[in-house]
């Protein structure tokens, strides 16, 4: 793992949303927002199988990965790193979701999303998108 900055880590530890930047399999780049976890120095990521995000990393495994602060101060930490692509087991891929519902939404609110995302038709494997950054940076404004 690369040495991080304490403001980084803090940034990455909050509960806000992030930005995944990736390669598309047209060639051109994308970043979407999305919920996750950083996890003894790598950043998680769930997501149904087989997602456009989820084969362009698999072709190529490189990734950027941000978050920022909504409110001045501004702080905004980027992370430059390998992406893996994992099948995440049903199991596995609840408990994962309902935690980052839990995270980002409460308790309550995070239990009726798991519950109407579970009647939606969602369960089942998954994928995992694990970052192993290579670099971190922390910028404010």
């Amino acid at each position: 793992m690369t040495e991080l900055d304490s403001r980084a880590e803090e940034l990455l530890s909050r509960t806000i949303l992030g930005h995944l930047g990736f390669t598309g399999l047209d060639g051109y780049p994308h970043v979407i927002a999305v919920w996750y976890e950083y996890r003894d120095g790598e950043i998680l990521v769930a997501s149904r199988p087989d997602e456009f995000k989820c084969r362009s990393l698999r072709a190529n495994g490189r990734a950027a990965f941000t978050v920022s602060t909504p409110e001045a101060p501004y702080g905004s930490t980027m992370v430059a790193g390998d992406a893996n692509v994992e099948r995440l087991p049903e199991a596995r891929r609840i408990e994962f979701i309902g935690a980052l519902a839990r995270r980002y939404l409460g308790q309550e609110a995070g239990d009726r999303y798991l519950e109407k995302w579970s009647r939606g038709g969602h369960p089942g494997d998954g994928d995992l998108i694990r970052i192993l950054p290579r670099r971190i940076g922390f910028y404010s404004a």
